[in-house]
């Protein structure tokens, strides 16, 4: 009864326990008081967690989910501004896409060297410096068509073009403790920045080695190497080797050297794709521990003994940025010496990339992303071999050899004998009359044949039909088809020793209209044994900064026909900006969802905390006053007591 005045004139005790006991309840009565004092003082029920243990757990647990609630709700602030800023900026680039295309359509009626046409080609060069700024677009310094990367700029002007620069992955937010949202806006299918890439068509298939890490293998059951125990024996000696430490080839094989029982040696078999373990004598065996995998993994799973030599299985080693280039088409390596031609069209820089000090893949994909081109190379998806995009709006990527066979070796030329005629002229192929003659051929000495391509698919179908029709010929042609050693596209040789040119076009008995030979890159004429064609299979970017580079320069050109294919071009980039807006609008709608719902739990949390951990003022007051009586009551009491004597009781 912490609030009563307690008794403390108690018969037959003595007087110094009654003052004991008096001071006791004046003790009491002030730390009751002082801790009412302390609960109006700050609104809080409990000082200190040893007041109540469980209520303080509950409420420090309350507090920490009320932070992340905040968090969150930062997070989805965050968020919503910096898809409103994307809206926006789609919103004005939208506008900008009409106007140009406004343009586009008042120029295709203008007469050839209308000075209307410059005009407009210098406005539509604003609208790109416009569009440019748009795609910088930034919210509290971040740059919302950037990515990941999103602390630069993501375009720049350069040569003429536009050069992204920025990342493609997803922007997420965490809004609850088991959930992310994405809210960035993917650049590529906003302004459609990079080309179709050079996607690498040999598997550079590389060995391993000690350095290799194990989860870069895709192991023997192609579910990588899942790290446990194997047990080893050679017939006589059994271990258990603990692998889960492991990191590398070279770790693995260490440790299995050190505890495997003696002479038992581990090695990378001279294949470079698989383990081999040997003994001296003895029958090896090679199990699992438990549920380990670990022994398939690796590929030297073997429960009914190998005899003295276990080859292991292919364990599949991933191309990763750490890949020693020595490594590469199973230890045979690449032509590290004669470098690659990698051209952009408006980058003048044609110096070849030169990988000869390079030693990992690393340094190959450096070597070109350095290179000042405005391209990017990678790793593709499945670990098998190189990709190469072109980053610059407006212009077309090649990549061909420097004398050697460097591109051919990663599999990067842009036009090689396995590529498609459908693929060449940025998709539109190579047009040519069924039973007809598609070329003609004519050497130096003046000797022509026809060059029928019908069935003709790929580029070595193409060499091959015009060596078959030159060898052919009466009298024979003196000329044979190659992919040239220098740089890119087909190469024409001319061995007649003839005064004339060696020529190239598109047959006559052709009625169609068709330009097969341009479309091939033949259609020239050159005093020269050497005829070498064009690269037509070059990578650019297809989309809003492309389209707009494109309608300058056919204005530029009085070119009627790409004027309009520019024009229409520009009304699916319109339709595209649309789009945009509309996925933008369903991912600010679901994080004002999520934000409602957010608060909602929030205050329910904030209420629930106050109910446990805040006091009732009215309570608490009607409480001091009562502890506040009590005091009074008490040192009223004891000064009376005080008073009292021995004869007081005798009287």
């Amino acid at each position: 009864m912490p609030s009563a005045v307690r008794p403390t004139n108690l018969a037959r005790v003595s007087l110094l326990l009654r003052s004991d006991l008096l001071m006791s309840n004046i003790r009491t009565n002030n730390v009751d008081l002082l801790k009412v004092q302390n609960q109006l003082a700050t609104g809080l029920k409990l000082s200190r967690p040893s007041d109540s243990p469980t209520e303080a757990t509950t409420i420090m647990h309350l507090d920490g989910v009320l932070e992340r609630c905040r968090q969150y709700l930062s997070n989805i602030e965050f968020a919503n501004g910096y898809l409103s800023s994307a809206d926006n900026a789609l919103g004005q680039a939208g506008d900008l896409v009409r106007e140009a295309h406004t343009l586009a359509l008042q120029s295709v009626g203008m007469g050839t060297d209308d000075a209307g046409r410059t005009a407009n080609a210098a406005m539509i060069s604003q609208i790109v410096e416009q569009l440019v700024t748009i795609g910088n677009t930034a919210y509290r310094g971040s740059y919302v068509f950037a990515g990941r990367n999103a602390s630069q700029a993501p375009f720049e002007a350069l040569a003429g073009g536009v050069h992204f620069t920025g990342d493609l992955n997803e922007v997420q937010a965490r809004v609850a403790d088991d959930n992310q949202a994405a809210f960035s806006v993917n650049a590529h299918d906003t302004f459609g920045v990079i080309s179709s890439q050079v996607l690498g068509i040999r598997d550079l298939n590389p060995d391993i080695v000690g350095g290799t890490l194990l989860s870069d293998l895709r192991g023997a059951l192609e579910e990588g190497v899942r790290l446990g125990s194997i047990r080893v024996s050679d017939g006589t000696n059994i271990a258990v080797i603990d692998l889960s430490s492991c990191k590398t080839v070279q770790d693995v094989l260490d440790k299995c050297n050190a505890e495997a029982p003696a002479g038992m040696n581990f090695a990378v078999a001279a294949d470079g794709t698989s383990l081999q373990i040997s003994v001296p004598l003895g029958d090896i065996t090679v199990t699992e521990v438990g549920s380990s995998t670990t022994a398939r993994d690796l590929g030297i799973y073997e429960a009914a003994g190998a005899g003295t030599v276990l080859n292991g299985q292919d364990v599949d080693a991933r191309l990763s940025p750490a890949t020693p280039v020595t490594a590469l088409a199973g230890g045979a390596g690449i032509d590290q010496i004669s470098g690659l031609r990698l051209t952009n069209s408006l980058v003048a820089n044609t110096v070849p990339i030169d990988i000869s000090a390079a030693q990992t893949m690393e340094d190959i994909l450096n070597a070109i992303n350095n290179s000042g081109r405005g391209v990017r190379a990678e790793i593709n998806a499945d670990g098998t071999g190189l990709n190469v995009f072109n980053l610059l709006s407006g212009s077309a990527m090649t990549i061909g050899e420097n004398g050697g066979t460097t591109a051919s070796d990663l599999g990067i030329r842009s036009l090689h004998a396995g590529t498609t005629l459908a693929e060449l002229n940025g998709g539109r192929g190579v047009h040519f009359q069924a039973g007809q003659p598609a070329l003609l051929v004519t050497d130096r000495a003046g000797n022509s044949c026809g060059v029928v391509l019908d069935g003709c698919r790929t580029i070595q179908d193409v060499m091959d039909a015009i060596n078959a029709a030159a060898a052919g010929a009466v009298p024979p042609v003196q000329v044979t088809a190659a992919l040239t050693a220098t740089g890119n596209g087909l190469e024409l040789t001319d061995g007649s020793g003839g005064p004339g040119n060696l020529t190239v076009t598109t047959h006559p008995a052709n009625q169609s209209g068709y330009f097969t030979a341009q479309e091939l890159g033949l259609d020239q004429s050159v005093a020269a044994n050497v005829l070498t064609g064009a690269d037509v299979n070059p990578a650019q970017p297809e989309g809003l900064f492309a389209h707009l580079l494109q309608l300058r320069d056919a204005l530029l050109a009085d070119d009627d026909a790409a004027i309009s294919r520019a024009a229409t071009a520009l009304v699916e980039d319109g339709k595209l900006m649309t789009t945009m807006r509309g996925v933008v609008g369903s991912h600010v709608q679901a994080l004002e969802d999520r934000q409602t719902q957010m608060q909602d739990n929030q205050l329910a949390m904030e209420t629930l905390r106050s109910d446990i951990r805040d006091i009732d003022f009215t309570e608490a007051i009607t409480r001091y006053q009562n502890l506040y009586a009590a005091l009074q009551g008490n040192l009223i009491t004891g000064s009376q007591l005080a008073k009292v004597t021995l004869l007081d009781f005798l009287s």
